[in-house]
């Protein structure tokens, strides 16, 4: 429980920093990527163990030490996973940008006559 509290931390605490780093960058590339590093350290996978069918790990993880270790097909699931989420959460976010855009100044509201 420990491990997981200072991986939380540290994980929050560098969304935070890509957050910071990316504020002279204009609203949406500064939203993408902080939704990129989110999705990338808090996406968890199953790890399949057969004494602990409950443990999870973060999917980079799964999908890199998987891919490392026990071969590429072995760690496709976690790399699929994670690749699906991130896309949703990409396009959820590009959704929300669009949606709390802000009108400019001189722009028409309604161009039909």
């Amino acid at each position: 429980m420990i491990a997981w509290s200072v991986y939380l931390v540290g994980a929050l605490l560098l969304v935070l920093f890509g957050w910071r780093i990316t504020r002279p960058l204009t609203r949406y590339p500064q939203w993408l990527f902080t939704v990129s590093i989110a999705v990338l350290l808090f996406t968890p996978f199953s790890l399949n163990l057969e004494n602990h069918p409950s443990a999870y790990a973060p999917a980079l993880f799964v999908a890199v030490l998987n891919s490392m270790f026990l071969g590429v097909e072995a760690g496709l699931d976690a790399a699929i996973t994670l690749a699906l989420i991130w896309l949703t959460a990409l396009v959820l976010t590009l959704v929300l940008l669009l949606l709390t855009r802000k009108r400019q100044r001189g722009a028409p509201a309604d161009t039909a006559k």
